[in-house]
This record gives C-alpha cells, sequence and structure tokens, in this order.
C-alpha cells in the first residue's frame, strides 16, 4: 500500500508539473483556434502554378502560395452525418488558423507580404488529387461572399460560413478551394484541430 500510495503521489506531482505548460501554450494561441471537439482539418494539401500549368505537384502535407503563381487547392471531408445526425441542413463554419512562426514551431510557418489572399471555390464533391493541375482543377463552385480583406499572423480568420449541403447517403463529400495572392508569399504545415503539439494551424470547419 505504502508503495502504491507514492506512486500515486509521484503521478498527481508530475501532473501538476506539466499541466501548466499544457495551459500556457494553449492561452498563447491566436484567439478562435481553441477549436471545438469534433473540428475537421484539411486532409489534402495540392499545389498549382500558374508558370508551370501542367505540372503535377501531388498531394503534400505543406501547402504553398506565392505572388502571382503558386497556390494550394485545400480538401477537407464532410461527413453526411455527424453523432446520428445529417450535415445537409447544418452550417458549416471554414476558418484558417494563422499563428505566428514562433506559436506554431515546430511546424513550418513562412510569411512575407501584405497578406492578401483569395481563395476560390470548387464544387461540393469536386476535390484534388496527385493528377491536379493549374489547367486541370476541380469543378468550380461558389466562392466565400465576404472573405477576410487580409491575414497576417497572430490571428484566426472566418473565411465562409455557409449551408454545409451534404447529400444523405453519400458517406460525406469533399469541399474546398484554392488559396491564392497576388502579393504574399505564405508557406504553412497543415496541423490537425489540436494543433499536432503546437497552436492549430491551417484550414478547419467546424460543424454547428
Amino acid at each position: 500500500m505504502r508503495v502504491a500510495s507514492i506512486a500515486t503521489m509521484l503521478g498527481l506531482l508530475c501532473s501538476a508539473i506539466a499541466a501548466p505548460s499544457i495551459f500556457r501554450r494553449q492561452a498563447d494561441c491566436p484567439a478562435g483556434s481553441d477549436f471545438p471537439e469534433g473540428a475537421i482539418a484539411a486532409d489534402r494539401l495540392v499545389p498549382i502554378s500558374e508558370s508551370e500549368p501542367d505540372r503535377k505537384f501531388g498531394i503534400v502535407d505543406t501547402g504553398v502560395v506565392t505572388p502571382g503563381d503558386m497556390c494550394t487547392i485545400v480538401n477537407l471531408f464532410i461527413p453526411d452525418f455527424i453523432d446520428g445526425e445529417s450535415t445537409l441542413l447544418k452550417t458549416c463554419t471554414l476558418s484558417f488558423a494563422f499563428p505566428t512562426a514562433e506559436q506554431a514551431s515546430p511546424h513550418t510557418l513562412e510569411f512575407s507580404g501584405p497578406g492578401h489572399f483569395s481563395f476560390t471555390g470548387y464544387l461540393t464533391g469536386s476535390g484534388a488529387d496527385e493528377d491536379t493541375t493549374y489547367n486541370n482543377q476541380p469543378l468550380p463552385g461558389p466562392s466565400p461572399p465576404s472573405p477576410p480583406p487580409e491575414m497576417t499572423p497572430g490571428h484566426t480568420y472566418t473565411i465562409a460560413t455557409l449551408p454545409c449541403m451534404i447529400l444523405p447517403g453519400t458517406g460525406g463529400q469533399v469541399v474546398g478551394g484554392a488559396l491564392c495572392s497576388e502579393d504574399t508569399s505564405l508557406t504553412w504545415y497543415q496541423t490537425d484541430s489540436e494543433g499536432s503539439g503546437s497552436c492549430p494551424l491551417g484550414f478547419f470547419v467546424v460543424v454547428s
């Protein structure tokens, strides 16, 4: 019993020591990036290039945007049912979590420029794959009606809030679009909704 009690006390002591660092990390992340359980992270990034319109860059885990050339297509898979409820008439909120490079460490985040971006939407169910190129993009669809005028590190941005419209019986569908810029360079590693060891970084959808 004495050994067990000592082991228990040591476990509690370790937890007490570790807890502050966890709380500091969460508190240091940009407002709005504390996504709820079940938030959906982008599961596929595919770069395309206007200057190399037929080049296949394939599927990557680090997106890249360069002024007037490189864009990255972002896919997010939305289930048709979540916790037994259809997502057809649910609301999908697409956000871009954009911490500073320090907050994103150890993951890649490089940024330069004034932060003007465009996000071109694709038809629901039409996603990018390893064969996608600038000249062979997914079918066009509705784009965010009021995207942020600029995005810079240290913030979380709402790109769009729209009906999910995922058809029941499909098992789920891909939604997404292309992030581009005429004046800004960006390279980022897409994390999961908890940050994969840092602050959350990249694109996320919350279904409500």
